[in-house]
């Protein structure tokens, strides 16, 4: 073999090595300060606790806010910046960015990363610090955001043991005019995850067994041959009418958003697991498609059966076009972003950047002295704990 195809070779393993070496090094690096900064943020939001509790709950909520777009900038600094994703819109994307109002978000669910393409919509949409989602209870585990996911208004609830009376409890709150909410609920509930083929057969076949698969499109569109969901398990409607019935006044519009990670589909056209979160901080998605339709809440059904219909014909929608992204024609999938109209939107640099500063600011000082690494280690401990406690005796869920 010729010495000049033995270095060809040698350069281009080499290449592969150290470009892996850094996608790993960027995975440990993001990982360990978004969870290692948690007793500096819970320390924070003490703080601003402590001197909100003669102000109106409204004001503290703002401050807390404030302090939820801070961390979740950052997160999006190591999930969108540092790995150079394109994100590419769709629908009405481009009109809901110039708008500033209460929302249900819908979003399709297939990826531990799908709570991050919310952070990635509302940022664009100034919205970043009012993201509050229906989330299932065993997230309440998480030492130190657990506790703090609830009093932000995100609301725990347990499947198979749903409380109307408790979540109703926790709609109540946000209901406060001067409380601007972004609540983010995937109906679906389970991932659709092809790696998990048993979880899609039992929703085909409820739907088969329910005569759920046929129906007319949200539009008025006759939608009567589609099959039972593709692309998308059955939607639940139970929390998203909880959400419609009680908030009906307060929201502006729903915002149904579907997100399409690029390379989920092989070479063979045959749809794989999407990307989560190792996978998107190693690079493993270059590019997420998503599209937004605006959906003013006037159009949307308070009675519970026909906001059933109407959900599950929206998804019959959003089956018809997750199509274009996961058809088994390659020609079809490159040139869905010039059929659809999808332009690519990035974030300013400091727009994350800015975020990642202040809390190494704030960090590397605090682990430097010895009084502030006993602070650290008492935040994480007994804010853990206690965090633990007051959940258990609230029983939010």
């Amino acid at each position: 073999m010729p010495i000049v195809k033995i270095i060809e070779r040698f350069l281009k393993a080499l290449e592969a090595h150290v470009d892996l070496f850094f996608k790993s090094a960027r995975y440990a690096l993001g990982s360990i300060i978004m969870f290692g900064v948690a007793p500096e943020y819970f320390g924070l939001w003490l703080v601003w606790r402590g001197v909100s509790l003669m102000l109106p709950h409204w004001v503290f909520q703002w401050g807390d806010d404030k302090l939820y777009s801070l961390y979740q900038r950052m997160v999006l600094f190591f999930f969108e910046t540092c790995t150079r994703l394109e994100v590419v819109l769709y629908g009405d994307a481009f009109d809901v960015l110039k708008k500033r109002e209460s929302v249900l978000y819908l979003g399709n669910h297939q990826s531990t990363v799908d709570w991050i393409v919310a952070d990635m919509v509302s940022l664009r949409c100034g919205s970043l610090g009012h993201l509050r989602y229906v989330m299932k209870d065993t997230l309440q585990l998480i030492p130190l955001y657990g506790f703090y996911f609830h009093v932000h208004g995100c609301i725990y609830v347990k499947r198979g043991k749903f409380s109307q009376s408790k979540m109703i409890s926790s709609l109540d709150y946000l209901k406060n005019p001067k409380i601007p909410t972004w609540l983010v609920v995937f109906p679906e509930g389970t991932r659709y995850y092809p790696g998990h083929p048993k979880v899609i057969e039992k929703s085909e076949k409820y739907a088969r067994d329910h005569n759920i698969q046929n129906g007319q499109g949200s539009s008025g569109k006759d939608i009567s041959q589609h099959p039972v969901l593709k692309h998308h398990l059955v939607p639940k409607v139970k929390g998203t009418w909880l959400v419609t019935e009680h908030l009906h006044e307060k929201i502006d519009a729903i915002y149904d958003v579907s997100a399409f990670y690029e390379g989920s589909v092989n070479e063979e056209g045959i749809r794989g697991n999407a990307p989560q979160l190792i996978g998107l901080l190693m690079g493993k998605c270059k590019k997420i498609h998503i599209h937004i339709r605006r959906i003013p809440m006037s159009e949307v059904p308070k009675e519970e059966e026909a906001l059933k219909t109407w959900l599950h014909n929206l998804y019959i929608e959003k089956d018809a076009l997750a199509e274009n992204f996961f058809s088994k024609d390659k020609e079809t999938r490159a040139s869905v972003q010039t059929r659809l109209g999808g332009r690519p939107h990035s974030l300013g640099l400091w727009s994350t950047l800015s975020s990642f500063l202040v809390f190494t600011a704030i960090t590397v000082p605090a682990l430097c002295t010895k009084f502030g690494r006993q602070l650290y280690l008492q935040l994480l401990v007994y804010g853990t704990l206690g965090g633990y406690g007051w959940l258990a005796l609230r029983s939010v869920c």
